[in-house]
């Protein structure tokens, strides 16, 4: 499974995020189409790092790293290629 597909069947499924799944593009913003509020963010978070595998430090919470699936996606890659596994 594509590890994007992962994290949309995530926000639809466990974040019952009541959009379509073809609108949760690469680039759809989460935070502005309310797709991820706070609490969601964390659990978002939590995600991310037990599927992936990855450590996200506190100084990763930012709003560019979880605005589309596409920065998340990206923000796993460079965690993994920095280590942060």
């Amino acid at each position: 499974m594509d590890p994007s597909e992962a994290l949309r069947d995530y926000i639809l499924d466990d974040l019952q995020w009541a959009g379509k799944r073809e609108e949760l593009t690469a680039d759809y913003p989460l935070v502005e189409n309310h797709v991820v509020d706070s609490l969601g963010l964390f659990k978002l978070v939590s995600f991310v790092e037990s599927h992936f595998g990855v450590t996200i430090e506190d100084e990763e919470l930012l709003p560019e790293n979880f605005g589309t699936i596409g920065a998340v996606m990206q923000l796993v890659e460079r965690l993994r290629g920095a280590g942060k596994v």
